[in-house]
């Protein structure tokens, strides 16, 4: 209806002029409609950040308390309690997603304030090395890539405890069982170890070295057992993957265990006689098998990478290596603007990961070789966001 008055206001002069006053006193309440509700949102943000700066002050204060009572700074379980909590106070549950968003980048925020708290308090403390006398917690039976790797790195003087999986590793460094871990991190035939990658920022530990253990795997079974007679074969993923050739090859069925010791003992408590392990060496002679093939792998010298990692306050403080951790938004050049800033520096590894809330936004791990100090990477840490290193350490 007013749409045709206005319309019809439109013919002659006069009603031109009336038309043009109704239509600007509808554009002026529009206007004026407009102007209020953009005041009410700026008071809201205002508000917000009043809050949010109130809050990172809390977190300053919590991470205090942390640090003096040597409390880790990540807390998974409290995290995802904290996010479950504010989602129940939502009317509109369509926001959910939204609420994760902001709160994963609150707390991200706020961990960083926390970390930065505690390695300033680090600073002027001697650079710490290895410790030969401590605990190493490593992922799955004696006699597994990462027992073997864990008893290399550390010449057989440390302590070694086993973990069902990776996260445990972490958990017993976390709580304080073990004084250090040792996970796999990369093979020279099937790439990284996504998962390791995924957890190991969640428990905030360091890595404080490496090593490189090359990787020979074996058929193997029970004594008496044939060649001829195996339909099975059983081991970890990684490993089924590694060794897939021979596999097909033979038509053999797979099945998995956590770890490739774990296979050989499944394999030596077993009363199949089609069954049979791909295991190191070594695991022969721990569990009483028979090596039917030795070198089935795909790739002769393939080598897994391992990390030793301890917690964060175990940080070395010099090393020729770095590995970092940040987060680029979905842009045009972001990722080449950003490498850049890193061209003084041998970048020998680069891997990006989903963000898991943010749809096409990726965490990029890298790692590099060359003389690092405290301004190295200032210039490159402004260019991203939730920059971390995960360790300095010695090739």
């Amino acid at each position: 209806m007013k749409k045709n008055i206005l319309e019809n206001a439109g013919h002659g002069s006069l009603g031109h002029r009336i038309f043009c006053i109704l239509r600007d006193k509808i554009l002026n309440e529009e206007y004026e409609k407009g102007q209020k509700l953009r005041a009410e949102i700026d008071d809201i943000d205002k508000q917000i950040v009043k809050l949010i700066e109130n809050r990172m002050k809390v977190s300053v204060k919590v991470g205090e308390l942390k640090k003096e009572n040597n409390i880790p700074v990540f807390d998974a379980k409290r995290e995802k309690e904290l996010i479950e909590e504010k989602i129940k106070l939502l009317k509109n549950k369509d926001l959910s997603n939204l609420i994760i968003t902001i709160y994963n980048d609150i707390m991200s925020v706020s961990k960083s304030l926390q970390k930065n708290l505690i390695e300033k308090d680090n600073k002027n403390k001697i650079n710490k090395k290895i410790d030969y006398n401590k605990i190493v917690a490593y992922q799955g039976r004696e006699g597994g890539n990462g027992y073997e790797a864990a008893k290399k790195f550390f010449n057989n003087k440390n302590k070694l405890i086993n973990k069902a999986s990776f996260e445990d590793v972490l958990e017993s460094i976390r709580d304080k069982e073990s004084y250090y871990g040792i996970l796999p991190l990369e093979n020279s035939s099937t790439g990284m170890v996504n998962e390791v990658l995924d957890i190991l920022v969640l428990y905030n530990c360091k890595i404080v070295g490496e090593i490189y253990l090359p990787i020979e795997y074996g058929l193997m079974a029970k004594k008496g057992d044939k060649i001829k007679d195996i339909k099975k074969v059983i081991s970890h993923p990684q490993a089924l993957k590694q060794c897939s050739d021979f596999i097909k090859k033979n038509n053999f069925e797979e099945l998995t265990a956590s770890n490739t010791a774990e296979a050989a003992y499944i394999v030596s408590k077993s009363e199949d006689n089609n069954l049979a392990s791909i295991s190191n060496k070594n695991a022969a002679k721990i569990y009483n098998l028979k090596i039917l093939k030795e070198n089935i792998e795909n790739i002769k010298g393939n080598t897994t990478r391992f990390i030793i990692v301890s917690n964060y306050d175990n940080a070395l403080k010099n090393g020729n290596k770095m590995t970092i951790r940040f987060l680029l938004p979905h842009e045009n050049g972001s990722l080449a603007n950003a490498l850049l800033k890193l061209k003084n520096f041998n970048l020998t590894s680069i891997v990006s990961r989903p963000h898991r809330e943010r749809k096409w936004q990726y965490y990029f791990y890298i790692d590099m070789t060359g003389n690092f100090d405290e301004s190295t990477l200032d210039d490159f840490k402004n260019s991203v966001e939730n920059f971390t290193i995960l360790g300095i350490y010695d090739e």
